[in-house]
């Protein structure tokens, strides 16, 4: 009998041990994202030479996340994690280290970002889909007519410097054509993504973009973050320009205290 409360006992210290390390693990991704790759003039000179898969990625495409698009390229991202929410069409957010595409037609291989970073979330650009906001309304058809785009909101830089790569960082936007291999970088100087606007023209992509604060010179002293200014961004994929508008809270006039 003591032998079987002894069994039962470790049985349930093991499943325990098993439940802590998982979210433990899951806890650290979301919380902490994943560690910032320091470039030295080294690594830059490699990657402008080559840049096949570093040997260092452990890469397993038996695990189901690669994904074939436009019936031509597999796109596979390596270290996937997904949670719901997000902008595409799934509602599914899908985080990734980074990701590869293969040419089905002649094999090329191609690694989208030269080292790993923070992929907030990643889909196709062309898709339309139905939204409820309530239980009253009729559901809302929301689309998007990037053709053959996969767009990538991404975290390449430290911008919080905190010494890791995670949500709480500026996200930036990417534009990949699978077709020319180019990896187009979206957003103006000096701006990061707040939020996608569905139904813009064909070929156009509409963002609501926040204004990057000032960085703080006086390290000792921490001052509060300034309210970020909102604007709207149409970029035309076609022409890789777009259009920036002015911020809202300048048209705000403010209150005076003492008339």
């Amino acid at each position: 009998m003591e032998k079987f409360r002894v069994g039962v006992f470790l049985f349930f210290l093991l499943i325990l041990a098993v439940l802590t390390f998982s979210l433990s693990k899951s806890w650290r991704l979301y919380d902490d994202g994943y560690e910032v790759t320091v470039e030295t003039p080294e690594s830059k000179e490699k990657d402008n030479k080559d840049n096949t898969p570093e040997p260092s990625d452990s890469l397993d495409l038996e695990d189901g996340n690669g994904k074939i698009y436009w019936k031509q390229y597999f796109i596979y991202p390596h270290g996937l994690v997904t949670e719901s929410g997000g902008f595409g069409p799934d509602g599914i957010l899908s985080h990734a280290r980074n990701l590869y595409s293969i040419n089905l037609k002649d094999g090329k291989v191609q690694k989208l970002f030269p080292h790993d970073v923070y992929i907030w979330d990643f889909f196709v650009g062309d898709f339309a889909k139905k939204t409820v906001s309530n239980t009253i309304d009729d559901p809302k058809e929301d689309v998007l007519s990037l053709e053959k785009k996969i767009i990538i909101l991404a975290v390449t830089e430290d911008s919080n410097l905190d010494g890791v790569l995670n949500y709480k960082d500026h996200k930036l936007v990417y534009l990949f054509d699978p077709e020319t291999s180019g990896l187009q970088t979206v957003l103006p100087d000096g701006f990061h993504f707040r939020k996608l606007v569905y139904n813009s023209a064909k070929n156009h992509l509409t963002l609501v973009l926040g204004k990057n604060p000032e960085k703080q010179i006086n390290k000792r002293r921490k001052l509060p973050e300034p309210e970020i200014k909102l604007h709207i961004f149409d970029y035309d994929a076609s022409s890789s320009k777009g259009i920036l508008s002015g911020s809202l809270e300048a048209l705000v006039t403010p209150t005076n205290p003492n008339p």
